[in-house]
């Protein structure tokens, strides 16, 4: 209850600055650009699952390939940004990209990490596209919503980007939706979030979620805050399919714990039609004995389902949950199917919940 409230706090606050603020120019994005290359062999972590008694056996994001900004990409400073609906405040304290009432704006290319940081959100500009781009920097432990936000701007797609949260701050999430249609997170290296890596905050239209091949590492770094890989804030819609496959996390003890990927509304809604597949998760204790004592766990469960009707599948998840109370939130997933789940440190198959 208090994460959830905390989530609205700061959408509320959100919503708030964007009817607010002044830019100080407004000029151009460049045009859409071609997809990048495939992502080259050898990841940020190349040695993760070595010890393990299994593996997968398909390319691991972070380990056998890399994610984020593609190697050899040229970046732009964000302050530098033009185009129709683009606005740049260069505020020392408060950095920020907004655009405005413009659809299909692509922002490739960025170093958003520039001039302390900044952060990048859209207002009621459909379409909008975020790829090939670095954002960090110490001023975002300053933003108290998302490093990268939607509002009335559907089908949002974040692909290819580094996105450095700077560890403890007020930021609520990495990237945070207001808006329906499908947002879409693809080979995103996403690390050192405060709270949450995605919020989906969706009221009474459609949306979907594609969520793949991304390396997460390291959130809740926030004294107080509550971690979340996915969090969900839906009121009486529900979602037509939530994606969430080949994804690569990993997380030892921080400020603060919660669970992983979660699947429940926080509303009325349903999280439904889920595919949980092909993801490597690892709650770790480096350097602590087994069986890992309570206080330095890292995380408390890997994933917290919804339950209804035709909820969710999990299968072919390989799990190390060594430093977690465990991998699901029993008596949360009513309606799911689960096979073919591993656990890595043993080579077993992880058990399903009811």
């Amino acid at each position: 209850m208090k994460d959830r409230l905390l989530g609205k706090t700061r959408s509320a606050f959100m919503l708030l600055m964007f009817v607010t603020t002044q830019t100080h120019f407004s000029a151009l994005a460049g045009p859409a650009c071609p997809p990048p290359p495939p992502p080259p062999p050898g990841g940020q972590h190349p040695a993760l699952l070595a010890s393990y008694a299994t593996r997968p056996p398909w390319k691991v994001a972070g380990v056998d390939y890399a994610v984020g900004v593609p190697a050899m990409t040229t970046l732009t400073d964000w302050q530098l940004l033009s185009g129709p609906g683009i606005g740049v405040d260069t505020s020392a304290t408060n950095g920020h990209v907004s655009v405005y009432n413009t659809s299909n704006v692509v922002i490739s290319g960025v170093d958003f990490s520039l001039h302390g940081g900044a952060y990048l959100f859209f207002v009621n500009s459909p379409n909008p596209t975020v790829t090939n781009s670095n954002f960090g920097g110490a001023n975002l432990a300053a933003v108290v919503s998302n490093v990268i936000s939607t509002f009335n701007s559907p089908s949002l797609t974040v692909s290819y980007n580094t996105i450095d949260g700077g560890g403890a701050g007020q930021g609520s999430s990495l990237v945070g939706v207001m808006s329906g249609g499908t947002t879409t997170l693809t080979y995103n290296w996403l690390k050192n979030f405060p709270q949450h890596v995605f919020e989906q905050n969706t009221q009474n239209v459609p949306y979907a979620v594609i969520y793949r091949n991304n390396l997460i590492e390291q959130g809740a770094m926030q004294s107080g805050a509550h971690l979340n890989f996915l969090q969900f804030d839906t009121n009486s819609n529900s979602s037509s399919s939530v994606d969430v496959e080949y994804n690569t996390s990993y997380q030892i003890k921080q400020a603060s714990a919660g669970e992983g990927y979660q699947f429940y509304a926080n509303g009325s809604g349903l999280i439904q039609n889920v595919t949980l597949a092909y993801n490597v998760m690892i709650a770790a204790a480096p350097g602590v004995g087994l069986p890992v004592p309570v206080s330095s766990l890292s995380m408390s469960r890997m994933v917290h389902g919804g339950g209804s009707q035709n909820a969710g599948v999990a299968h072919d998840n390989y799990i190390d949950p060594t430093a977690a109370y465990g991998w699901l939130y029993y008596g949360s997933f009513s309606g799911w199917k689960f096979y073919n789940n591993y656990n890595m440190t043993t080579g077993a198959i992880q058990p399903g919940s009811p």
